[in-house]
């Protein structure tokens, strides 16, 4: 395989992992926030009608939760690459 079709295939990869990693932690942080709550999440946390408190909570909530499922996601799909291919890939400097 070249290196623009390798370069290519591991940003498709990337991308992949990390869309499905945001699709399943804002499916869990809605389900706890339903828990929690007893009501959905904010759909537009700017919306005047939410409290700065939800608004906030759940901002927050969801970029720490999506950002470490982003790296957790490319960190799996980097050991996963170079199970597959017996190194990591080219654009990461990973040690290992």
């Amino acid at each position: 395989m070249g290196i623009m079709n390798e370069e290519r295939l591991w940003n498709a990869v990337v991308v992949g992992s990390a869309a499905l990693a945001a699709i399943a932690i804002r499916n869990g942080l809605k389900r706890g926030w339903q828990y929690v709550k007893e009501e959905d999440p904010p759909t537009n946390p700017a919306d005047h009608s939410v409290s700065w408190g939800d608004a906030l909570a759940w901002t927050l909530a969801t970029s720490v939760a999506v950002g470490v499922g982003r790296l957790l996601a490319q960190r799996g799909a980097a050991a996963g690459w170079k199970r597959a291919k017996g190194r990591y890939p080219r654009d990461l400097n990973v040690a290992g």
